[in-house]
């Protein structure tokens, strides 16, 4: 199992930067082809605005201008992932909706890689791009550290199974991850005395054994509503470069609300995150 096709967004942002060179990095070193989408929001002039022709001119130079950045961009993306080995590349400018387009664009990719939000952009109503994309896209979603990824990343892997369709989800999805590390913990959490998590995640260590993936498994004690810390805190004591998860396995609605373990490592993970939903 391997990722033939990864896609990344075009983002200059010094936040994007990590998820860019991820994905140039693990591109030539799977021998996938790269995708970087360029998005440029549609030209949207608002009411108030119409009738003063200046404004609108003003708006359209601006848009025109972010379409010649974009193809500037996409040209410095391509020479950037061709001098570091990536042997197919295309840059694509598209004017669309972000996620939808961004959605659209990751049918036909085997991982999507992105930024991992920044607490600031974790709204009260969940509605930043990157929680919204974990839903819309139906692929696996790397989400990269402004730092980027680890030296010989992936080092140690920590993923994180409850049985779950989305950690079975992301299990599967990380293979080609899982196989090139080091050293991989399947780690299940619950209360005090219930043991039946950590009998489901040697099934699935048993799983990714027949993959040719050896794995340990640990089983830690927590309350359901501080599963996402007991991930992270296990992830840092291990010395975890990447982390292995389902997004969202009770409705979106209810984390948003009570807080989840989607929501807790969003918010608070230093090392790389590959979730699927």
């Amino acid at each position: 199992m391997t990722y033939g096709s990864i896609l990344v967004p075009i983002d200059e942002h010094p936040a994007a930067a990590g998820s860019i060179e991820a994905a140039t990095r693990l591109a030539g070193a799977l021998g996938a082809h790269l995708e970087g989408l360029a998005i440029i929001p549609p030209l949207a002039v608002p009411l108030r605005l119409r009738p003063r022709q200046s404004a609108a001119i003003l708006m359209k130079k601006e848009w025109e201008r972010d379409k010649q950045e974009a193809r500037a961009a996409i040209k410095r993306f391509e020479a950037r992932a061709r001098k570091s080995g990536v042997a197919s590349v295309e840059g694509i400018a598209v004017e669309a909706d972000a996620e939808a387009i961004l959605a659209v664009r990751a049918r036909t990719a085997d991982l999507v890689v992105l930024p991992l939000p920044g607490e600031d952009d974790i709204g009260v109503l969940g509605g930043h791009a990157v929680e919204a994309s974990l839903l819309s896209v139906g692929r696996p979603v790397l989400l990269v550290p402004e730092k980027g990824l680890a030296a010989g990343f992936p080092r140690k892997a920590l993923v994180a199974w409850n049985g779950s369709r989305e950690a079975a989800r992301a299990l599967s999805d990380a293979v080609p991850l899982l196989a090139r590390a080091k050293s991989v913990v399947v780690f299940s959490s619950g209360p005090a005395g219930d043991e039946g998590p950590l009998h489901g995640a040697k099934a699935a260590a048993a799983y990714l054994a027949r993959h040719g993936i050896a794995a340990d498994t640990l089983h830690g004690t927590s309350t359901d509503d501080r599963v996402g810390d007991a991930i992270l805190a296990r992830a840092r004591k291990i010395g975890a470069d990447l982390v292995v998860m389902g997004a969202y396995g009770r409705p979106r609605f209810t984390e948003l609300v009570l807080g989840g373990a989607t929501r807790a490592v969003l918010r608070g993970s230093a090392v790389a995150v590959l979730m699927s939903h």
